[in-house]
């Protein structure tokens, strides 16, 4: 199976949204709401404005609670991806992966479907102490053009209670009408069983790193790692590890 590497970027051009159909006025009276919020809010809350392809807005709380510079805040359209730039490098090839695999669901539906879901990740941000700590993230559509297209996405992000480590970007999926959840985990993960430690020895692989230098990375012996390797292998029923960083790239396991 062939595999294609479709950006966000790309899937937003899908909305084929046009100035005409999109009213900027509405998005002044949020804004406004939105800076009213935050007085009286901890969350982080941020826009993405899908016709222009950018952020639109963050909350001053990325200054307050997780350190983030206040001018680059204030004038965030002109900043490209610096929300993106504080999180952690592999959460942010995972996460940008699900985003793409999240939007082709969403883009399969009817129209009058896709913007009845939430979509709720956690994932490791550097905060004011440069430190990686967990947050969770909740986006949803906010605005939609005069045709029901999702214009304006809406995320609140927040510290996650649960700072338990993990390399790991999590995911679920809300229906926002009848308050069902499901995970788009991997079929690499939910087939073979894959363990956390064999996932995570697969991703040293596929950057070129050698048994020894994993090894010294996570502190084991050079014998567990080739057993992890072994175990892999074999769950993935591959060869050697050209197949399996293959196999993952193809289920979307690794970026």
């Amino acid at each position: 199976m062939k595999t294609t590497h479709v950006t966000r970027e790309e899937m937003w051009a899908k909305q084929c949204l046009s100035a005409t159909d999109i009213d900027y006025t509405v998005w002044e009276q949020d804004k406004s709401m939105l800076h009213q919020l935050s007085k009286i809010s901890h969350s982080c809350t941020f826009v993405v404005d899908m016709y222009k392809c950018r952020y639109a807005y963050a909350s001053p709380n990325f200054v307050d609670l997780l350190g983030y510079d206040r001018h680059k805040i204030e004038t965030l359209e002109r900043q490209g991806d610096y929300l993106e730039s504080r999180i952690h490098p592999d959460d942010r090839a995972q996460l940008a992966a699900l985003q793409v695999t999240l939007s082709q669901f969403i883009y399969s539906l009817p129209l009058e479907q896709r913007n009845e879901y939430s979509n709720i990740y956690s994932f490791r941000i550097l905060n004011a102490r440069q430190q990686y700590i967990r947050v969770t993230s909740r986006h949803q559509v906010l605005e939609q053009d005069r045709n029901g297209k999702a214009w304006l996405v809406i995320g609140n992000m927040d510290i996650s209670p649960d700072q338990q480590y993990s390399e790991t970007v999590d995911c679920t999926v809300l229906n926002l009408k009848n308050g069902e959840f499901f995970s788009p985990s991997s079929p690499l993960t939910s087939s073979t069983n894959l363990t956390n430690r064999e996932i995570e020895i697969l991703r040293l692989i596929q950057k070129g790193l050698l048994s020894k230098e994993i090894a010294d990375k996570l502190c084991i012996s050079i014998h567990t790692v080739n057993i992890h390797r072994q175990n892999l292998l074999r769950k993935l029923g591959v060869q050697n590890s050209i197949e399996a960083i293959h196999l993952g790239q193809q289920t979307g396991l690794l970026s």
